[in-house]
């Protein structure tokens, strides 16, 4: 394994260790609510949740991936420091206007949002949340940037135990709900605030460079339409659920939709490690072929674990810890969706694959253009087939929404840098996952079948020569230390 890809894996396997932490708050608050909370009183936390989604967006408007672009380029540390500081400045500037303006409207936003005027409070809440975590945009960049992966985990982790713990106290112990739960956030996104900004203090000085705003903001705007379209391929068929039908499908359905953090775990793992690594790599004829492989090893990778959990997610579902599911009794329906989502991170993991071309180029106003019509396809899908097919037609709406920004991201960025990937590779890929559930379908699915369907995806990925015993030798070289250079 080449000592670049030996970098990205090494990166991807630290921020994975965090990522795995950090989401862990997620997969664990799910048997917690899903067992304390009614599936209505989980939909309108869910609608909550999505709406900070969405206005987190707004509030960091592509700012943190502006400053990632431009801080390489920076003419020392001292132009670096400078980039960060006007970078945090202004961010910490347009983030108090924005909480003023959610503040002024959270009347009227808890009526819109929630059907009521008695959640003006969670909105003012939602207010200070906001700020909090965009502030803390600008400094998780530089953590990145800087390779201190370790101390961006270890951040990421005190969130994972604060929010952990205020929820079983608040919620569990105090029986809060929705206010115990929100109430979590809010501390977790303090105590995630003050512990980045201590660890980047010495890179923010009393400076605000006028001329650096103009290019944070040229680079990072077109990223909020963008931003905005992708959450709302995220997000939105939580509200139109809620329109077409009721808040219990809301929470039904967004329980489903947390199991698939299996495969959001590996996407955004590799995103942390992989826009840092491709910047870095750079806009040469090297890069292309590097990039080709990490594709190559991306895929098998997701569709090995899509595999796995769609043979056996009914056992994943019924797990049971001193009485708890892991998921309640009344939301058990959800776990049909599981399959449908899990393939939509994987294309969008392949969607990330793609970016370097539209990167390299400044091209950032076609992921506008892109994530916009993902979006539209999405929410159009969900409309069609909500009605029909319930929850399962807004989880075929969201890999709608997903596949088509792959395709569209690819045809882009093929013209501004082409590169050329092993489809063939693929294919031998997809055909090991065919015999996998042919396997597991011949034996009507019981467990031992489905256990032989996983061997078989093994034994075929060796068979179709999609990966050899000396790549697996190279996989494993990556957990040993480098080689000392003797010369």
């Amino acid at each position: 394994m080449t000592p670049p890809l030996r970098q990205l894996t090494r990166q991807t396997l630290v921020y994975g260790a965090g990522n795995v932490l950090t989401r862990l708050v997620t997969f664990l608050l799910l048997p917690l609510f899903t067992n304390v909370l009614t599936p209505g009183e989980y939909g309108l936390a869910t609608l909550l949740y999505v709406f900070l989604g969405f206005m987190n967006i707004v509030y960091h408007y592509g700012l943190d991936t502006a400053f990632m672009r431009y801080y390489n380029e920076a003419d020392g540390p001292d132009a670096q420091r400078s980039l960060f500081s006007t970078a945090l400045w202004l961010s910490l500037g347009t983030s108090c206007v924005l909480s003023f303006l959610i503040l002024s409207g959270s009347s009227g936003l808890s009526s819109l949002l929630l059907g009521g005027g008695q959640y003006t409070h969670l909105f003012k809440l939602a207010a200070g949340i906001l700020l909090l975590d965009a502030i803390s945009h600008v400094p998780f960049a530089l953590l990145r940037l800087e390779g201190r992966a370790t101390l961006f985990v270890s951040i990421k982790l005190m969130n994972v135990i604060t929010t952990l713990g205020m929820n079983i106290y608040l919620v569990v112990m105090k029986g809060m709900g929705l206010d115990g739960i929100f109430l979590s956030v809010a501390a977790a996104s303090a105590v995630t605030t003050f512990s980045v900004l201590s660890a980047t203090a010495g890179s923010l000085q009393f400076a605000f460079n006028s001329s650096s705003v103009s290019s944070l903001l040229k680079f990072g705007l077109p990223f909020l339409p963008a931003g905005l379209a992708s959450i709302a391929m995220e997000s939105i068929d939580r509200y139109i659920l809620a329109s077409l039908t009721d808040a219990a499908t809301v929470g039904i359905y967004t329980a489903g939709y947390k199991l698939g953090i299996f495969m959001l775990l590996i996407t955004t793992a590799f995103q942390y490690a992989w826009q840092p690594f491709f910047l870095k790599a750079g806009n040469n004829p090297e890069s292309k072929t590097l990039f080709a492989r990490v594709f190559s090893y991306f895929m098998v990778i997701a569709l090995f674990v899509w595999t796995v959990i769609t043979l056996f997610i009914s056992e994943i579902v019924r797990l049971n810890v001193a009485g708890v599911s892991l998921i309640g009794p009344a939301f058990v329906e959800a776990q049909s969706i599981v399959p449908i989502i899990l393939m939509a991170y994987v294309f969008q993991g392949a969607y990330l694959n793609f970016l370097p071309g539209i990167y390299f180029e400044e091209k950032t106003k076609y992921i506008a253009v892109i994530t916009g019509l993902s979006a539209a396809v999405n929410i159009g899908v969900n409309f069609a087939l909500i009605p029909i097919y319930g929850i399962a037609g807004a989880a075929y709406a969201t890999l709608a929404g997903h596949g088509t920004m792959a395709v569209t991201t690819y045809f882009t960025s093929k013209k501004l840098f082409p590169v050329l990937y092993d489809w063939f590779k693929l294919l031998r890929t997809v055909t090991a996952v065919v015999i996998a559930l042919g396997t597991a379908h011949f034996f009507d699915y019981t467990l031992l079948g489905r256990i032989a369907g996983a061997s078989a995806f093994t034994g075929a990925l060796f068979m179709l020569k999609v990966i050899t015993p000396g790549e697996v030798s190279k996989i494993i070289s990556v957990f040993q230390p480098p080689s000392k250079d003797t010369n």
